[in-house]
């Protein structure tokens, strides 16, 4: 018998194989998000959906985001070095184009996140396997199947969201029993990592997992939950040992010298002192367009010792744009996220609305530490989050093809 897909079908069924395998690994999902955007092109779906995309408040910041790094390659000081590392990461936003194309009046984005929930399950199981013994670690800092921890942390802590949002919404106690033992599990999965982004990060949206816990809780009775919560946390010997290392590396910056303390000189202690400050004055340097596409490294290794080593990138999403592309790149990031919690703020009552805002909050509160937005596993969760806002009801009505 023949099988015949349509296009909108193979980018729906590719889709549901990206949030499957994300959290499982790097190259399942990109080989389909890859072939999602090759079918997207070669349907002509950019020419005959293209209203879906001009006509949409989202789509503008995020051209304004994958034209930034190409603009940025003309005044770059590292051509030919990290700058086109980073030029081509905006390749990710093809794999959200394509997702935005999806006709989702017929197909179902819950799947999507269903998918997505699964593929979660499935590492926390076989992480829980691994220090058991069960398994082999295949990362030291992450249990798992192989993602880094920050990676790992912000997508534990999107499952932990999206699954209080199931148990709120839900009165069965056979599926909130189900609920309770996923959370459980991302939560254990989440506690076990080595990494310090995740802890902060779900503490600082833990309010928010409460309110979907309690419905009736209030200001005071939140901050309570929260407080247990951090207890519970502090349970893990992992965090524990993170927590320690925090206040360690604190004093030994209140008694350094203070020609070298809070990021003056590299410490491979806690060297995120010195990435932040050295971006910091960058971009006080370069106030308007930064120093371009990958030019933060080699100015950086410039203002310090030959022997300090070279930093990628500032660990933090909003130094990240500054240091690069000014207050452009600032108001670029400020647009993109004003326009994808505002839109999705809108639909937070459903599933769709709640996983596009709750994908959002976790880039923006992670980034404080690090740089999502050019990591690529979370770049791609990112892209993805972006797309999906076609599913909202306010944007349906510009998928009819046009003639």
């Amino acid at each position: 018998m023949k099988i015949s897909l349509s296009a909108d079908q193979l980018i729906y069924y590719l889709a549901c194989g990206a949030f499957l395998s994300m959290p499982l690994g790097t190259s399942p999902p990109v080989i389909c998000g890859a072939l999602a955007a090759l079918v997207w092109i070669f349907s002509g779906k950019p020419i005959t959906l293209r209203y879906a995309y001009l006509g949409q408040t989202w789509f503008w910041p995020v051209l304004f985001l994958i034209a930034l790094p190409w603009l940025g390659l003309l005044y770059t000081p590292d051509p030919g070095g990290f700058e086109i590392g980073f030029a081509k990461k905006t390749h990710y936003w093809l794999y959200g184009l394509a997702v935005a194309a999806i006709p989702f009046g017929i197909y179902s984005p819950q799947r999507l996140i269903q998918a997505f929930l699964l593929g979660l399950a499935i590492n926390a199981l076989v992480a829980i396997m691994q220090l058991m013994g069960i398994f082999p670690v295949m990362n030291e800092l992450a249990y798992g199947l192989g993602l880094g921890y920050s990676t790992m942390a912000a997508y534990l802590v999107l499952g932990i969201l999206m699954a209080s949002y199931y148990f709120r919404e839900t009165e069965e106690r056979r599926t909130r029993i189900l609920l309770g033992l996923l959370m459980a599990g991302y939560f254990f999965h989440l506690v076990i990592l080595k990494g310090r982004v995740g802890f902060l990060t779900f503490l600082v949206l833990s309010p928010l997992i409460v309110n979907n816990l309690f419905k009736r809780f209030g200001i005071l009775k939140i901050s309570v939950a929260c407080l247990v919560l951090l207890g519970v946390m502090f349970l893990s010997p992992m965090v524990r040992d993170r927590a320690s290392v925090s206040v360690m590396q604190l004093e030994e910056h209140l008694n350094a010298d203070p020609n070298s303390a809070w990021g003056k000189a590299y410490n491979g202690q806690e060297d995120k002192f010195y990435m932040w400050r050295g971006a910091i004055e960058i971009f006080l340097e370069n106030p308007i367009l930064g120093v371009g596409t990958g030019g933060y490294p080699i100015v950086l290794h410039e203002r310090g010792k030959p022997d300090w080593p070279y930093v990628a990138h500032p660990h933090n999403n909003f130094l990240y744009m500054a240091v690069s592309f000014g207050l452009i790149g600032i108001f670029a990031l400020c647009w993109f996220f004003w326009e994808m919690i505002r839109n999705a703020w809108e639909e937070r009552q459903s599933p769709l609305g709640f996983f596009v805002l709750s994908t959002a909050l976790v880039i923006l509160v992670s980034g404080m530490v690090t740089t999502p937005i050019v990591d690529s596993a979370t770049a791609f969760l990112l892209s993805l989050a972006t797309g999906l806002q076609n599913g909202f009801p306010k944007f349906a009505r510009s998928m009819t093809p046009t003639p």
